[in-house]
């Protein structure tokens, strides 16, 4: 089957997921990258894919929404049950992350989430979910822009969560192949209490 794929931030979370799920390394998935120019062609009605990203499945179905395409894969790597969940709470936790990113980007993402991760490793369990994935993925280029002041401030706990995902072995194989470089941790020479003391003042 073939996955369709451009450079937005839907389409890398897709990109992830497949070699997370290990659908690419066991030829279950090709992922097909379109060029600047075949999204132009496509646009102008050229050549026709209903939509970037989509999914053509085996059985000739074509899925364009990202969540849909995601449990298709979890459901075909058999890891719907860790990545989805098992039971209605965790799903309701994952589909609130892909529902808030349909209506809020970057760091406004970042602030809806603050208080959430503030006490867990994981967004939705102990363990990474779809919901992690798509956050990571859609909060990297905001994260990746902090300074060490951030890191250690404010965003601590965020940050937190965020180092905690990229330093899964594999989203870190992953990010090696797809070239994506890690986001460095905060200094260890930040001034926290100066830090601390700014808040209060604020």
């Amino acid at each position: 089957m073939e996955l369709f794929l451009s450079t937005d931030l839907n389409s890398q979370f897709l990109t992830l997921l497949a070699h997370y799920t290990r659908l690419v390394s066991t030829a279950r998935v090709k992922l097909v990258a379109l060029s600047n120019q075949a999204l132009k062609l496509n646009e102008e009605g050229i050549i026709k894919i209903p939509s970037i990203p989509s999914l053509v499945t085996e059985d000739a179905q074509i899925l364009t929404n990202v969540f849909s395409i995601a449990q298709y894969l979890t459901n075909i790597s058999f890891t719907e049950r860790i990545l989805i969940g098992a039971d209605n709470q965790t799903l309701g936790q994952v589909l609130q992350v892909f529902e808030a990113q349909r209506k809020i980007q970057g760091e406004d993402l970042v602030e809806a989430f603050l208080k959430h991760l503030e006490s867990r490793v994981f967004f939705a369990t102990n363990h990474v979910t779809l919901a992690d994935l798509f956050l990571y993925i859609h909060t990297y280029d905001v994260v990746s822009t902090w300074n060490d002041e951030q890191k250690a401030g404010k965003y601590v706990h965020f940050f937190r969560w965020f180092k905690q995902v990229q330093a899964l072995p594999q989203i870190a194989e992953i990010n090696r192949t797809l070239g994506r470089v890690d986001v460095k941790p905060a200094s260890p020479f930040v001034d926290i209490q100066s830090i601390g003391k700014q808040k209060k003042q604020k």
